[in-house]
């Protein structure tokens, strides 16, 4: 009974690991887009490229 209480208790570990890793990759994918934007805008001077992006998103 012990070891399948050690079972379940390192699946959920395991899952709640892969979640969280998943959600860390998702967030540095995100912020070196936005960084990107960012620089861009800095660059140009205005909201344009994130404009554009908005524009190209909207219709895919």
């Amino acid at each position: 009974m012990d070891e399948l209480t050690g079972l379940f208790v390192l699946a959920i570990v395991t899952l709640c690991f892969g979640f969280l890793a998943g959600f860390q990759t998702a967030h540095i994918k995100y912020t070196k887009k936005l960084a990107k934007y960012v620089r861009r805008c800095i660059h140009s001077g205005t909201i344009a490229p994130i404009l554009v992006e908005l524009e190209k998103n909207n219709h895919k």
